[in-house]
């Protein structure tokens, strides 16, 4: 069996040009983490964009691990960001897997610029993690119910009570791959 297609004539001018995003207060959906190749404690972090201009887009990071590096920072800032901060109680070896993928991170894109591997300058991706901020009302503590009270004056006792506040879902919630964001 063959698959025919009707490729078109190709636009290749654009081959192997990369244009970082500039973007704040983009919510973004980690759909792939993966060890990465070329760095050691560092994985590769995919991430497809929810909101905004480039909704739609994926964006990619390497964020290293290592507690003794001076950008591990940035793994905290992360797992922060996706509502599972790091704990210094929690076991040394942890699947991050399933503490990180399919859940919404809020970042800022930037651009960065540095020089590859051939010592040329070149711009990279620059994504910074932000935790979401919860509104005050869904910060302050839960107010008791008032007591039933009955007015003196009527002919018939009127009951009043106070319904629970619903409760509030996490900031950041765990998505699945087939999320459908406006």
């Amino acid at each position: 069996m063959s698959l025919l297609i009707n490729q078109g004539k190709q636009d290749t001018t654009q081959d192997n040009k990369f244009n970082p995003i500039t973007e704040k207060n983009v919510t973004a959906q980690i759909t792939e983490l993966k060890l990465a190749q070329s760095q050691v404690n560092t994985i590769e972090v995919t991430m497809r964009l929810l909101t905004g201009a480039n909704k739609g887009r994926f964006v990619f990071d390497r964020v290293n691990y290592d507690p003794k590096s001076d950008f591990s920072w940035k793994y905290r800032a992360l797992r922060k960001a996706a509502g599972v901060p790091y704990s210094e109680s929690e076991p040394a070896q942890i699947d991050i897997e399933k503490l990180l993928l399919n859940k919404a991170v809020n970042v800022d894109l930037g651009v960065r610029k540095g020089k590859n591997s051939a010592g040329e300058e070149q711009e990279y991706q620059n994504i910074t993690y932000k935790v979401v901020k919860q509104t005050a009302q869904a910060q302050a503590p839960a107010t008791p119910a008032p007591q039933a009270t009955t007015p003196v004056a009527t002919a018939e006792p009127t009951v009043e009570t106070a319904e629970p506040a619903p409760a509030v879902e996490a900031a950041v919630p765990n998505l699945t791959d087939d999320t459908e964001w406006d």
